[in-house]
């Protein structure tokens, strides 16, 4: 099953960046450097995880502008500003927010059609990996660029019926996924909030970023 999990994923990456390096970009423009271990550290920190990066992130309203500013507040914890180029509010033409997690119960399974709170067990996981225009490109020093991503744990939260509440915490900060069980989906808004930027100075940038969709049974423990 994790031979099968990280075939999944490379395939993803590979997809995400091979569709990146097609899009839209101005000749000559920079290309901040970032690193090409980030896909590395990725497919490391996902597999041995067991997440697969098959849901996302995408605005509540479709307005560009305000996910980009809204995702510039979330990357900023961790990386400057300057590093995040264009991103799709749609999860559209090589760019989007990319989300994944592993989450279990500390009732065990999840179990929908029970009106009963459970609440999550501590040690949930979920990574957020932002593939923005320039994922795949050469920076200066002649390395791949890889995504910008965040690795969230120490969770908690409850399932109640077909509802959730997920809280999940990194060296950054924190994000809540609150939202609805539907079919074979989980979806609902997704909100962040940084205890720190990532030079260390002025307060954290807090907000939501937009709504969420991942599969049920890839995100939780359902059997």
């Amino acid at each position: 099953m994790r031979k099968q999990t990280a075939k999944i994923l490379v395939a993803l990456l590979v997809t995400l960046t091979g569709l990146t390096a097609c899009g839209k970009k101005e000749e000559g423009a920079t290309v901040i450097s970032r690193g090409a271990a980030a896909t590395s550290a990725i497919n490391v920190w996902a597999q041995s995880s067991g997440i697969v990066l098959n849901g996302n992130v995408t605005a509540t309203s479709g307005e560009q502008s305000i996910f980009q500013d809204a995702l510039s507040g979330f990357i900023e914890g961790k990386y400057q500003p300057e590093a995040l180029g264009y991103v799709s509010s749609t999860y559209a033409g090589g760019t989007g927010v990319a989300v994944g997690g592993r989450v279990e119960l500390q009732s065990g399974v999840l179990n929908t059609n029970s009106g009963i709170q459970s609440n999550v067990r501590s040690d949930g996981k979920v990574l957020v990996a932002v593939y923005d225009e320039y994922t795949g490109r050469v920076d200066a020093s002649g390395e791949q660029v890889g995504p910008l991503f965040r690795a969230f744990t120490s969770s908690s939260g409850y399932v109640q019926g077909n509802r959730a509440y997920l809280r999940l915490q990194d060296e950054y900060g924190s994000i809540e996924m609150e939202g609805t069980f539907s079919g074979s989906s989980f979806y609902g808004t997704f909100v962040y909030d940084n205890t720190r930027r990532w030079d260390g100075n002025g307060q954290g940038a807090a907000g939501k970023l937009g709504n969420f969709h991942v599969p049920t049974c890839q995100f939780f423990r359902c059997q």
